[in-house]
């Protein structure tokens, strides 16, 4: 039902995105596959600001639990807490992650000669933020933790984007970057070694694959 209603939301932003704010060539709504099976809606709205040049908008709603979709993603991260007024570590289960964050992407389009549409090899800078609120049961014990957790990246991008038939766009990117994590209720980044984890900061690599409407 959630993820419905930020479906709901974000049809009517990108509506009210999709008006015409330049006189350049096209634009294209798109659902991120990747953040998909991770229990993110990710739409994203792209725009040409010259013909040569995009900026690409990306709203994300996050219901993400290991009774859904998201088992498998979630189920290898490694949740922890530590209470430092028990000194003890719990190991957390169960984990739910509710939230929202923003992705932007501002795209050179690398064709030797510009068609003033959104087709084809481009690169540029990537930078996108998120709030969760990750929901979890203590393992063994009858025990909930609710903790906020703030993520950052800023990285840059390689990809391609290609129409077909003048109404359907496959794009598909890879990058790299540095992500940050910071819990709210502590004073310090977090570190892990493994960057598949949602807490994770450090170098990291980036890649996505969205399909969407040419308008």
């Amino acid at each position: 039902m959630r993820v419905l209603i930020f479906l709901i939301f974000f049809s009517t932003v990108f509506e009210v995105f999709s008006q015409d704010i330049t006189s350049h060539g096209t634009k294209n709504i798109k659902l991120d596959l990747f953040r998909a099976v991770q229990g993110t809606i990710q739409l994203t709205h792209e725009h040409l600001i010259s013909p040569s040049y995009s900026l690409s908008i990306g709203l994300m709603g996050t219901y993400a639990s290991t009774r859904g979709l998201a088992k498998p993603y979630l189920s290898v991260q490694e949740f922890s807490y530590k209470d430092v007024n028990a000194n003890k570590i719990y190991t957390l289960d169960e984990v739910e992650a509710l939230g929202y964050g923003i992705n932007i992407q501002f795209r050179k389009y690398l064709a030797k000669f510009p068609s003033k549409q959104l087709k084809g090899f481009y690169l540029g800078p990537e930078l996108f933020y998120r709030r969760l609120n990750l929901t979890s049961l203590v393992e063994n014990e009858a025990k909930e933790i609710n903790r906020k957790l703030n993520l950052g990246y800023v990285g840059y991008v390689l990809g391609y984007q290609k129409i077909i038939r003048d109404i359907i766009c496959l794009d598909t990117y890879i990058g790299g970057g540095f992500f940050l994590s910071q819990y709210s209720d502590e004073q310090h980044l977090t570190h892990y070694r493994n960057n598949y984890q949602i807490d994770f900061t450090g170098m990291y690599f980036n890649m996505g694959v969205l399909v969407g409407i040419v308008r």
